[in-house]
């Protein structure tokens, strides 16, 4: 203990960490194995999420190649590991404290190693690691980020190296509109907007309109997701206790671990099923469901949307990121003002009681979000665009 004391008086930290980089780098070009495929992704977590669930998807994409996949946040739960392991191999590096000594080793042992494949490609999404890694790459090695949604802090994380990449991925407009306002903002060249490429997300789609069964009785609500801040998941308590004081019939299941996100006075009007991993389970509820709620305060185009309307459930979200780009306010869902928090309960309600008086609609809505989902978001399209992307084939 004493002897690191000493070592960080009298050198400065820049120089310790120039040191842990060297030092690894040296390791790095020492390892015996090598990845075959070239491909490396650097991801958080393998825990149950949406964000988890697409990049499981990413990777599945190229499972042919057996990519390696690195973890680099620690899990709250191993529930989407399986996703990974069947596509991929995986390493965690998620005990490295980020920003020691050693966090810095490690990120130049693997920018070594990774120097050490010709035509290598890295691709990261939602984690630091990824950004500090760019620097010590070969200028052929290609590099690639997924953004999900903008205003989650990765986006300013990320901005010292935005130069470093060769593509980034966004999901919507609103993304690359703030993507524009911040690269001029930041000073950096409008050219690298050229890199950004627009690739949906995909989901399963039935071969055939999974008609609900329960069509006249109780509304199904459906709300799956975190408790997270931004979700405010706590206003889809206010509003199925609201509209248990107003006697509508319907029903709120939320899905997720979220729970103590809930107000305890509100919770009495709520079904809670907890985190569901089996998808089978997943797709029953979406089967079953009438709505899909959606609450966010900020959003990219939520997987869960996408999930809801290949079952028929009409998203009834507040009206963030690019939900309105597959979402048609009327026709394949309904769409509510991201203000005030109590006009979002009360259009929440209104839009409620609106499909409980008018089946017919619901119907017609449901019908068309099916519709929807089978044209845009089916897994072909989804695949070629990220195989293009990686490995650069052409289709």
């Amino acid at each position: 203990m004493r002897l690191k004391r000493y070592i960080k008086y009298f050198l400065p930290w820049e120089r310790l960490r120039s040191i842990a980089l060297r030092a690894g780098k040296m390791a790095g070009r020492l390892l015996p194995r090598r990845n075959p495929s070239g491909l490396f992704f650097f991801f958080p977590f393998y825990q149950i999420g949406g964000a988890e669930k697409v990049h499981a998807q990413i990777v599945a994409c190229v499972a042919d190649r057996r990519p390696w996949v690195f973890f680099t946040n620690k899990s709250k739960d191993e529930k989407f590991r399986f996703l990974f392991e069947s596509s991929a191999r995986l390493f965690d590096i998620s005990r490295l404290p980020l920003g020691s000594l050693r966090y810095y080793a490690c990120v130049g042992a693997l920018a070594a190693f990774i120097n050490r494949h010709s035509r290598g490609v890295v691709f990261g999404s939602n984690n630091v690691f990824f950004y500090h890694l760019l620097p010590h790459l070969r200028r052929d090695i290609r590099r690639i980020d997924l953004l999900h949604a903008f205003g989650g802090d990765i986006e300013h994380v990320s901005l010292p190296f935005v130069s470093e990449l060769d593509a980034r991925v966004i999901l919507s407009g609103q993304a690359l509109s703030d993507l524009k306002a911040q690269y001029s903002r930041e000073g950096l060249a409008s050219e690298l907007l050229d890199r950004v490429a627009f690739i949906d997300n995909q989901v399963a789609v039935p071969d055939n309109y999974p008609a609900k069964r329960n069509r006249g009785g109780r509304l199904q609500l459906l709300y799956v997701g975190r408790g997270a801040a931004e979700k405010r998941i706590h206003l889809v308590g206010r509003t199925a206790a609201l509209c248990r004081c107003l006697g509508l019939a319907a029903d709120f299941i939320l899905v997720g671990d979220n729970r103590e996100a809930i107000a305890e006075e509100h919770r009495s009007a709520c079904t809670f099923k907890g985190e569901i991993a089996d998808p089978s389970e997943l797709n029953k509820l979406y089967a079953e469901a009438d709505v899909l709620l959606l609450t966010s305060s900020r959003e990219g185009f939520p997987l869960v949307i996408m999930e809801a309307m290949a079952y028929g459930t009409v998203p009834l979200s507040t009206d963030v990121g690019g939900i309105s780009r597959h979402v048609e306010n009327g026709t394949n869902g309904l769409l509510i003002e991201n203000g005030e928090e109590e006009r979002i309960v009360e259009g929440m309600v209104e839009a409620i009681s609106r499909l409980d008086r008018n089946r017919t609609l619901l119907e017609e809505m449901s019908r068309h979000a099916y519709l929807y989902a089978r044209q845009h978001f089916a897994p072909q399209r989804f695949c070629a665009a990220y195989r293009r992307l990686l490995l650069e084939e052409k289709t």
